[in-house]
């Protein structure tokens, strides 16, 4: 039997391909190695940290820094109460200041160089939690500098409405307020942009008293949740 023959006799005997059914072909090598190592490299990326809450303030405190003029903002809770620490660049000759807050939007006492000023209200700061229902909160104030009265008038805080402040890859919710001091001759006006979460003030724009006008802002380049010390 020849050669040709035997062929045709296997030809006769296999069974015919399936219409319909393309033949599937295996993963090429090289691909199935990109695709390895892009997940290994997803994988080794380091995970980006969760934007700081509320939940972080009352933990070890948080910390608001800009990166031009260079200044941070260190907040805790300290006895209870909400405190700030700010450093500005040394370029700028503005000393080391320390804040502390009946509200976040309110502050009572200021340290800095050796020096106490205190804003002492008549209502309590504490119900401007309600400031979005009550559309406006007034109190008389009393400035003290280093235990002596220097200067009475009022404050109003006015609820604006909602806006978002963003902070490096952060977003934040916030109270649109503007804040207004009238003692006199000593008057002054910014807008505070509150996040209620994490609980502060994120950015604040000096305001001309009489116009309302922006004179000049302080806002932050990073947001980050402090450690706490072993």
């Amino acid at each position: 039997m020849s050669l040709p023959s035997l062929t045709r006799r296997a030809a006769q005997r296999a069974p015919a391909p399936r219409a319909g059914r393309p033949r599937r072909r295996a993963p090429l090598g090289a691909a199935f190695v990109l695709a390895l190592a892009a997940q290994t490299a997803q994988a080794a990326e380091p995970a980006t940290p969760p934007c700081p809450a509320a939940s972080d303030l009352a933990g070890a405190g948080i910390t608001l820094t800009r990166d031009a003029p260079q200044m941070a903002m260190a907040y805790r809770f300290e006895d209870g109460a909400l405190t700030s620490y700010r450093a500005d660049d040394s370029a700028t000759g503005l000393p080391p200041k320390r804040e502390t807050y009946a509200h976040p939007l309110a502050v009572t006492l200021q340290e800095m160089s050796g020096r106490r000023f205190e804003l002492r209200y008549d209502a309590d700061p504490q119900s401007l939690a309600s400031l979005p229902e009550t559309g406006e909160w007034q109190s008389k104030v009393t400035l003290v500098i280093v235990g002596e009265t220097e200067r009475n008038g009022t404050v109003t805080y006015r609820y604006l409405g909602t806006g978002e402040v963003h902070i490096g890859a952060c977003s934040y919710p916030a109270w649109q307020v503007v804040e207004r001091i009238d003692m006199g001759k000593l008057q002054s006006a910014f807008l505070k942009e509150y996040a209620p979460d994490p609980g502060l003030v994120l950015r604040v724009t000096r305001l001309d008293p009489e116009t309302g006008t922006p004179q000049s802002q302080v806002a932050f380049d990073a947001i980050a949740a402090r450690k706490k010390k072993n």
